[in-house]
C-alpha cells in the first residue's frame, strides 16, 4: 500500500504539472523513482516513463541536429547521459529540471558507460579508457591504453570498468586511473562478449564455447557450454550487456539454441527452439522468463524456462523495427527508439504499452526548446515503413486434424547433472497418443522412466556416460494411426549435453614445509566430480602444475617466505572457483657436522656477511654436530690463506643456543658448498 500511495503522489504531481503548465526552465520535477528514460528520436525527444503505471511523466527535447540520429541513453540513478552515436556528442540531462546542463563532443564511436556512481569512456579503436565526471563530463584521473579492438565494456558493482581485450584473450579491469592485472578468459583472437551479471563480469567465449565468471574476490569460474555455441557464426552467441540476477541467457541464432547459465553454480540448461529466420537482439531475463527481441516482427518472443514453453509474444511495434530492450529495477523495457511505441513489463502486473508522444506532461510542448551547441538543423527523418506481413513468432499452432499424425515433441531441453543428464520436452498435439520414449540412448546408459505416459511429467533422466563426451537425444511420440498400428513421430535432436557439472571449490586446503619441498593437501569439492586439479603458487618462487589426486609435494618450492596457494578442480564441464590459502613456510631443520675448523676459530655472524657483528665463536670443533636451519647467498668473503675457500654462500645454524650465519665451507652439507645444497636444506629467503 505504501508503494501505491507513493506512485499515486507522483501521479498527482505529474497531473498538477500538466494542468498548471509547469514547464519553465527553473521548475523542479519529481519523476517516478521506478522508471526509465527512453528515446523518441523521430520527434527529437527523450521521455521518462513511470514503470508501474506505464505512463510518460516527463519529457524533454534534444537539439535539432539530433533529430533522426542514433541516440542512446545511459542512465545510472540521477546520472542520465544522452549519447549521439552519429556525432559523438554527449549531453547530461538534469532530471530535476528536465534540462541539459552539460554537452561535450567526446568523439564518434566512443562507448560511454555509467554505473555504481562512476562514468567512463572507451575508445574501442584506439584502445583508450578514461574515467569521466558524470556531471561535467571532464576526465578524472589518468587514462590507460589497451590493445584494440576493444569489446563492449561494463561496470561492476564496485564501480570498476571491465573491458574485453580479444587480441589477448583477456578481460581487463580499470579503476582509479590504473589498470589492474588482466584475467585470462580465452585464447588470443577469440570472440568475447561481456555481461555484467548481478554486478560480476561474465565473459562468453563463442570461439571456445565457454563462459568465464570473474568473482568479486578475483577468482574465476569457467563453464564449458554446449558445442552449439561454437557454431554461433560471426558475432558469436547473443549475450545481454547486463542482467539483474545471476542467470545469463545466450542465444545461438544459427541453431535456435537458448542457453541459460547459472553464474553462481556454473550449471546451464540448453533448449533447442523452433524459431523463424528473423533478426534478433540479445535475450533478456526477467524472473524465469526469457524475452528475445525479434526485430523482424517488432515483438518480444517470450519463453518460460521454468515451464519449458513459449507464451504469446509481446507486440511492441508489430512491424520491422529496431528494439532497445533492457531490464531495470525489476522490470523489462522494450523501446522503438525511432517511433512512439514502447512496452514495460512488470512480472507482478503484466505488460503495458507506452505512448511516448503523449503531450501535456512536464517538459511537453509548453517548454522552450533546449539550446545546445551544434550546426544547422538536420532534415526530418523519413517516415517509418508500414506494418510487416511477417507472421508473429511462436503463435500457438493449431492441433492436427482428425486422422493426421500428432506433431513431434518440441522444445527439447537438456540439463547436465552429476553423472546424469535431464531431458525435458513439450508434448505433442494430436489424437491417438500412447506415450513418449527417449531415442539415441547409447549402450551402457540408462533412461528413466522407460516411457512417459499420460499427462507427464515430460522429463527423462539418463544415468551414466563419460564427462568428456557430449550426448544428443531425441524424443519420439508413439501413437496409433487409423488402422490401429503403433507409429512414432520423432523430434529434432537436442543440443549436446555432458553427464557432469562444473565442480565446486576444493575444501581443507593446507600447506606444510617438508624435507622434500612444500606439501599441499586438500579435499575433494562438495559433490565430487573433479577429474583433476590445477595447483598454482606465488611468493619467493611461483609456478603451477596439474595434479590427479588431492595432494602434491612441490620439489621446486624450498625457499622460506610467504606464499599464496590456489587449487581449482576441473572436468569436462569446466573449471570451478579456486580454493586459496596463504602460508608462511619455513623449512625443517637438519643436522650436519662442523668441518675445516681444526685448531682454529669459526665465527657465527648475525647476518650473511663476515663484516657484520659476531654472535658466537666455535673453536677447534671439527665433527661436532650443529643444527642447520637454511642457506643463503650473502656478502662475498675472501679466505686470508686459501683463495679456493672464498665465496658468498652462508649456512644458517644453531650452536649451543646461538643462531646465526657461518661461511658455508664450515658445515658438511651435501654438494658443492659454493652453491645451494638443495633439499632437504631450504633457502633462507
Amino acid at each position: 500500500m505504501t508503494g501505491q500511495v507513493a506512485v499515486g503522489l507522483v501521479g498527482v504531481l505529474v497531473i498538477a504539472a500538466a494542468v498548471y503548465g509547469v514547464g519553465v526552465a527553473s521548475a523542479k520535477y519529481r519523476l517516478a523513482d521506478v522508471g526509465a528514460w527512453l528515446t523518441a528520436a523521430g520527434r527529437g525527444l527523450v521521455v521518462h516513463v513511470n514503470g508501474p503505471a506505464g505512463k510518460v511523466d516527463g519529457k524533454t527535447g534534444v537539439i535539432p541536429q539530433m533529430r533522426g540520429h542514433n541516440i542512446k541513453i545511459v542512465q545510472d540513478g540521477a546520472t542520465v547521459l544522452i549519447v549521439d552515436l552519429d556525432t559523438g556528442v554527449v549531453s547530461r540531462l538534469d532530471p530535476s529540471q528536465l534540462d541539459i546542463g552539460t554537452s561535450r563532443p567526446l568523439g564518434k564511436g566512443i562507448q560511454v558507460l555509467a554505473g555504481s556512481g562512476k562514468a567512463y569512456t572507451i575508445d574501442s579503436v584506439k584502445g583508450a579508457v578514461q574515467e569521466i565526471d558524470p556531471v561535467s563530463l571532464t576526465p578524472v584521473g589518468a587514462s590507460a591504453v589497451l590493445p584494440p579492438i576493444l569489446g563492449q565494456a561494463g561496470i561492476d558493482a564496485r564501480g570498476t570498468l571491465w573491458v574485453p581485450v580479444a587480441r589477448n584473450g583477456e578481460i581487463a579491469a580499470f579503476a582509479g586511473g590504473a589498470l589492474r592485472p588482466p584475467v585470462r578468459v580465452g585464447e588470443p583472437g577469440d570472440g568475447l562478449a561481456l555481461t555484467m551479471a548481478a554486478g560480476d563480469p561474465v565473459v562468453t567465449d563463442s570461439t571456445a564455447g565457454t563462459a568465464t565468471v570473474v568473482k568479486a574476490s578475483g577468482a574465476s569460474l569457467k563453464v564449458s557450454l554446449p558445442a552449439t555455441v561454437k557454431r554461433a557464426g560471426r558475432g558469436g552467441a547473443l549475450a545481454p550487456a547486463a542482467t539483474e540476477g545471476k542467470i545469463v541467457p545466450l542465444l545461438v541464432q544459427a541453431t535456435g539454441s537458448l542457453v541459460t547459465v547459472d553464474t553462481d553454480t556454473g550449471r546451464y540448461t540448453s533448449t533447442r527452439l523452433a524459431m523463424p529466420k528473423h533478426r534478433y537482439r540479445p535475450p533478456q531475463m526477467l524472473g524465469a522468463k526469457v524475452y528475445i527481441p525479434d526485430e523482424t516482427a517488432g515483438a518480444l518472443i517470450v519463453y518460460d524456462s521454468a515451464k519449458n514453453r513459449f507464451e504469446r509474444p509481446v507486440q511492441v511495434t508489430g512491424r520491422p523495427s529496431r528494439l532497445d530492450v533492457f531490464v531495470r529495477d525489476g522490470m523489462l523495457w522494450a523501446n522503438d527508439p525511432a517511433g512512439p511505441r514502447a512496452v514495460v513489463i512488470d512480472p507482478r502486473t503484466g505488460g503495458k504499452g507506452v505512448d511516448k508522444y503523449k503531450d501535456r506532461v512536464p517538459g511537453g510542448p509548453q517548454r522552450r526548446p533546449i539550446p545546445l551547441p551544434g550546426g544547422p538543423d538536420a532534415p526530418p527523418p523519413p517516415r517509418a515503413p508500414g506494418p510487416s506481413q511477417a507472421p508473429s513468432p511462436r503463435e500457438p499452432a493449431s492441433p492436427p486434424g482428425p486422422g493426421d499424425p500428432p506433431t513431434a515433441p518440441s522444445n527439447i531441453s537438456v540439463t547436465p547433472g552429476s553423472s546424469t543428464m535431464r531431458i525435458d520436452f513439450q508434448p505433442s498435439q494430436g489424437d491417438g497418443i500412447t506415450g513418449y520414449v527417449l531415442k539415441d540412448v547409447p549402450s551402457g546408459l540408462t533412461a528413466s522412466p522407460s516411457a512417459v505416459q499420460g499427462a507427464g511429467p515430460y522429463t527423462f533422466t539418463v544415468g551414466g556416460g563419460d564427462c568428456g563426451t557430449e550426448y544428443r537425444f531425441r524424443v519420439a511420440v508413439r501413437y496409433r494411426d487409423a488402422a490401429g498400428r503403433t507409429r512414432e513421430q520423432v523430434s529434432a535432436a537436442s543440443d549436446p549435453v555432458r553427464p557432469c557439472v562444473t565442480p565446486g571449490t576444493p575444501t581443507g586446503l593446507t600447506t606444510q614445509a617438508t624435507t622434500s619441498g612444500a606439501k599441499v593437501s586438500w579435499t575433494v569439492p562438495p559433490g565430487g566430480g573433479a577429474d583433476g586439479y590445477t595447483l598454482a603458487w606465488s611468493g619467493p618462487v611461483s609456478g603451477s602444475t596439474t595434479v590427479a589426486g588431492t595432494s602434491a609435494t612441490l620439489g621446486g618450492v624450498w625457499t622460506n617466505g610467504s606464499y599464496s596457494f590456489t587449487v581449482t578442480a576441473a572436468n569436462g564441464a569446466g573449471t570451478g572457483a579456486p580454493a586459496t590459502a596463504a602460508a608462511t613456510l619455513t623449512g625443517p631443520t637438519t643436522t650436519y657436522a662442523v668441518q675445516m675448523n681444526g685448531n682454529s676459530n669459526a665465527y657465527i655472524y648475525s647476518a650473511a656477511d663476515t663484516r657484520g657483528s659476531r654472535v658466537a665463536t666455535m673453536t677447534d670443533n671439527n665433527g661436532e654436530n650443529v643444527t642447520v636451519n637454511c642457506q643463503e647467498t650473502g656478502a662475498s668473503f675472501t679466505h686470508p690463506n686459501d683463495s679456493s675457500l672464498s665465496g658468498n654462500m652462508y649456512t644458517n645454524i644453531t650452536w649451543k643456543g646461538n643462531r646465526g650465519y657461518v661461511v658455508a665451507y664450515l658445515v658438511s652439507t651435501p654438494g658443492n658448498w659454493k652453491s645451494f645444497s638443495g633439499l632437504p636444506i631450504w633457502k633462507c629467503g
